[in-house]
């Protein structure tokens, strides 16, 4: 019988497990086998002498993804699947072979002597490429961290053949004798640098992600004798040592800091700053701790384990990074992390990590609740959405179960086995195509096929009310994706922007992210302007190289949902320091499609961009009006009214144009870098061209088609209120190879209201939605259309940014409306088919009177933080039109929004029971003077943080004023704070007031 020396990844006990697996589960027997034939097929094709000869090659090359393509034809290379097999040679021959143009480099012309080339300024590194994609496949990378030597160990542990055993540790002997002194891949730095990246192949925190499963590896071949005999790779260098000091120091080299990446060093249990770098890091200390025994390492990561788990995620379970796929893939981090906490922690010295409710909410819940049509939500650094399917998405299911999976394995909450239990049921048929892709799979226990049930897609909409991401559902399923959350790392400059989710696709065209600090990154994608929202004043107080403005966040001002219209409006106004910036959205069933009413309302403005793009695919975009003629016409938009000569506004000028593989400009102009370059102004404007400006139509009814060649139709209708200026433009995909149609409506003026009305339908099928009229009204700043469906219902609709009575002028009759949004269904004839007080407190149409939901306020009398129950006396509040509430310390304070989970009603108050935590941060003081306080630990959340209570456990209290650092808090204080008193960050406490959202 084989044993590991800790078994910190997956214990003895778990080979029984696996075994059961594969009796059972087809899925895990097709896993075995394909192991099985992977490693058999690599023992006949490598030999040893070929595994030393070919890594100990590599020793003194460079190591690169091959992201700026090929140098002959500039198309971009494949980055997964056959086609970026079929690329590299066999060794001992190390090419490249371009798909697109078959040049075979390097070659005469592009020579390459394992340092790489240059040409017009941009690095091409065709034997780093080849290094780069040999490494991943035989240590593991960045697209699949279980590399041969790890599948070679799982398959040890399963068959006991030392055969497997021998060839994994020669792996391991090669790659730590060249590993200490390499500087990571050369994609990121300018051709010739030597800063240090990471490790071999491996970027920076992916050094950590594949060094778990390294450290895994050795637990496992810890007892071969093999391993205390000389290295052959050390003895091929000149170099002495045995194989198991060779691997030793590779696995505590590149530890505790990350060279090249964010700034951080976990020495003495510090944490910096809580981000996906820092926790990958925590993971590796984890792990090569456990398996070389440090009990320092264990003692940090234990510790750091439980601070990630209470700062990083906020009270709603949302992690703090601003995009939602960096937070499914720190989910994987989070999970092996707690897991080698959880081995760590044999005196059981911290909180168990799977029986946090918190984690479980992140690492389960959420990705299922924020689901658009199936689709991961599309917002932040995070690649393209081009599925067309409305099929849940096959990899967030597999990440959901996998959660599921751990918590159910290893908690000691029965309440969270059970919920995680249900989780894996319905979700086990949905991950079971990807089951089995990773091999910890094998060794955790899954439910008996016979057991599984159906999952559903959420219907109804889903609000976080800390992170502030809402996606808003109708009645059909169509969503809107809508962010009033803050700004944090990996954000884009999109708060209040859309993403809009029909047909089982992102029509609203995201243009995503793919690689850090390029151009296209820095100087396009996270701007504004490359998102579907209004952009103030041309966002010119954009500095160079600033990604995102500075922002705390706005507010939900309310969600509706009711017989399947579902309205919210989000509002912003610090994101440009405008006296409002508030963007509401109804999302309406229209037969077998829905429309979505946008109202966009800015206060404060000299001038406002509204920007409207449509399908990832390629699109025609038309405009039912003129073109202006005109030889004055800029060629972008950063050209539009500009103060002086721009040299990139004309045509091939562009950055739209010049945007090209590897997200840098071909050719690069005077003054500009191939890399983490931005313009001045760094608004996005530049990469906008081809510009053509339209007349305003004489009804100032703008009706715009997006007609896509996957068969799809947007039909967009806007609502003129003022001197606006209508544009079309061109814009680039990151890698330059596409260019889409966008719509630019600017308006000026001390207030502007945008009005538009917006659906989507197969291009084969007729309309639904037939056009749009203004409506005369009378109040302050109200505005009033009618929806005209084809088959004749008419929808009246009212808004207004302020609460007042207004009276609109329909064609059959007036309708007056108290409060601020309203609607009314009428047929032809005029008959009332329904209507929707939205946030009006009452209307009268056609002598019908109609009553909205009277909102009333009660008091929270006291909190049960453990329980996350708050208990309210009479006056009780009327449930409203969604499952949430609304607490604040007074009517007129800030707010914050609450999922409410069920209610308690007793004789003389009732108890809701809230979805969230209710201590959203936590921490233990180092010092405490004048109001500043200093804390051990950092508070990421910190943009969420200003105007809460901190609580201390020796009787400090106070209110946060502001958080200057991650570690630093300034306090109004009640009562002073001690030196190493713990304490809590929290939202509510008695005496606050709730009322239904």
């Amino acid at each position: 019988m084989i044993v590991p020396r800790r078994g910190f990844y997956v214990n003895s006990e778990q080979l029984a497990t696996a075994r059961k697996n594969i009796a059972t589960h087809p899925w895990a027997r097709r896993a075995f086998k394909q192991i099985e034939t992977d490693c058999d097929q690599f023992l006949t094709k490598w030999s040893e002498e070929d595994l030393y000869a070919c890594v100990l090659s590599m020793h003194g090359q460079t190591f690169a993804y091959g992201i700026t393509g090929c140098p002959h034809c500039r198309k971009p290379f494949p980055f997964s699947g056959d086609a970026e097999r079929a690329m590299f040679s066999r060794f001992p021959a190390k090419t490249v072979t371009c798909p697109s143009c078959k040049t075979v480099l390097p070659d005469a012309t592009y020579t390459d002597e394992g340092v790489g080339l240059e040409r017009n300024g941009i690095g091409y590194y065709p034997i780093g490429m080849w290094n780069f994609y040999t490494a991943g496949h035989l240590l593991g990378g960045v697209r699949d961290h279980e590399g041969m030597v790890t599948k070679l160990v799982w398959l040890y542990m399963l068959t006991h053949n030392e055969h497997y055993a021998r060839r994994a540790a020669v792996i391991l002997d090669a790659f730590a004798a060249i590993y200490p002194g390499t500087i990571g891949p050369r994609d990121f730095t300018p051709f010739g640098s030597t800063k240090e990246m990471g490790r071999l192949h491996l970027l920076t925190s992916i050094v950590y992600r594949v060094k778990v499963l390294l450290a895994h590896d050795y637990d496992w071949l810890y007892h071969l004798s093999e391993l205390n005999e000389p290295s052959p790779a050390r003895a091929l260098l000149g170099l002495p040592g045995t194989m198991r000091d060779n691997i030793e120091v590779m696995l505590r080299d590149y530890l505790l800091t990350e060279p090249g990446g964010p700034e951080y060093d976990l020495t003495g249990g510090n944490l910096t700053e809580l981000h996906n770098h820092e926790a990958d890091g925590v993971r590796a200390m984890l792990a090569v701790g456990l398996v070389l025994e440090e009990p320092d390492y264990l003692k940090w990561g234990i510790r750091a384990s439980d601070v990630f788990l209470a700062n990083a995620l906020g009270r709603d379970g949302m992690y703090f990074e601003g995009s939602y796929g960096y937070s499914m893939f720190t989910g994987t981090v989070l999970l092996d992390m707690s897991l080698l906490s959880m081995r760590a922690d044999t005196a059981q010295t911290a909180s168990h990590p799977f029986g946090s409710y918190r984690f479980f909410q992140f690492a389960v819940e959420n990705p299922l609740g924020l689901l658009c049509q199936g689709h991961l939500p599309c917002y932040g650094d995070w690649g393209q959405d081009r599925s067309n399917s409305p099929t849940p998405d096959p990899k967030t299911m597999a990440d959901a179960y996998r959660a599921a999976l751990h918590f159910y394995t290893f908690s000691p909450d029965d309440a969270l086995r059970n919920r995680a239990a249900e989780r894996l049921c319905s979700l086990y048929s949905l991950a079971e195509e990807r089951l089995g892709s990773k091999g910890l799979d094998l060794f955790l226990s899954h439910p008996e096929p016979h057991q599984t049930a159906s999952f559903s897609l959420p219907t109804s909409s889903t609000f976080t009310g800390q992170a502030g991401i809402l996606a808003g559902r109708d009645g059909t399923g169509t969503t809107i994706l809508m962010r009033v959350g803050p700004n944090y790392t990996h954000s884009h400059d999109d708060i209040l922007g859309l993403s809009y989710y029909a047909y089982g696709k992102e029509i609203s065209a995201d243009v995503g992210y793919s690689s850090y600090g390029t151009n296209g990154h820095y100087g396009w994608t996270t701007h504004s302007i490359a998102h579907n929202t209004v952009v103030v004043n041309g966002d010119r107080t954009m500095k160079r190289g600033q990604l995102y403005k500075p922002c705390t966040g706005g507010t939900l001002s309310f969600l509706y949902e009711k017989d399947g219209i579902t309205m919210f409006e989000g509002s912003a106004p610090n994101l440009y320091g405008v006296n409002a910036y508030e963007r509401a959205v109804a999302i309406v069933p229209l037969g077998a499609s829905s429309y979505v009413l946008d109202l966009f309302y800015i206060s404060g403005a000299a001038t406002c961009d509204y920007t409207f793009r449509a399908f990832h695919e390629k699109a025609e975009l038309s405009l039912a009006t003129d073109k202006i003629r005109s030889t004055n016409t800029p060629w972008t938009l950063a050209g539009v009214d500009a103060s002086r000569h721009l040299y990139y506004d004309a045509p091939g000028q562009s950055f739209g144009e010049r945007l090209t593989t590897g997200e840098t400009f071909q050719p690069l102009c005077k003054g500009e870098r191939a890399q983490g370059w931005t313009p001045e102004p760094n608004n996005g404007y530049g990469f906008i061209h081809d510009m053509q400006e339209y007349k305003k139509p004489a009804d100032s009814i703008l009706q715009a088609d997006w007609v896509s060649d996957q068969g799809h139709t947007l039909a967009w209708y806007g609502l003129l209120t003022g001197n606006e200026r209508i544009w079309t433009g061109a814009y680039p995909t990151l890698d330059g190879r596409e260019k889409h149609p966008v719509l630019i409506v600017r308006g000026t003026g001390a207030t502007m209201q945008y009005v538009a009305v917006f659906c989507t339908r197969k291009t084969k099928q007729p309309p639904e939605l037939s056009h749009i009229r203004q409506l005369s009204t009378r109040g302050v700043q109200v505005t009033a259309l009618a929806v005209m469906h084809e088959s004749g219902l008419i929808d009246f609709w009212v808004y207004s940014p302020i609460r007042q009575t207004m009276i609109v002028q329909t064609r059959f009759g007036e309708w007056r409306v108290t409060g601020r949004c309203a609607m009314v269904r009428t047929n032809r004839q005029g008959k009332i088919v329904r209507a929707d007080c939205i946030t009006a407190d009452e209307m009268l149409f056609q002598g019908i009177h109609f009553e909205g939901v009277h909102r009333i306020t009660s008091t929270i009398t006291d909190i049960d933080y453990t329980k996350r129950a708050i208990r309210i006396t009479p006056p009780l509040p009327v449930s409203g039109n969604s499952g949430y509430v609304r607490i604040a310390r007074s009517s007129d304070a800030q707010a914050s929004i609450y999922p409410v989970e069920h209610v308690q009603t007793e004789v003389d108050a009732a108890v809701f029971i809230l979805r969230d935590d209710l201590i959203l941060s936590k921490g233990t003081v180092t010092s405490y003077s004048r109001g500043t306080l200093h804390t051990t630990d950092p508070l990421p959340l910190a943009a969420s943080l200003t105007g809460k209570i901190i609580r201390g456990s020796q009787g400090g209290y106070g209110i946060i004023l502001a958080i200057p650092s991650p570690k630093s808090i300034r306090i109004q204080s009640e009562n002073p704070f001690s030196a190493g008193e713990t304490f809590d960050i929290i939202d509510i406490e008695s005496g606050f007031q709730v009322e239904w959202l």
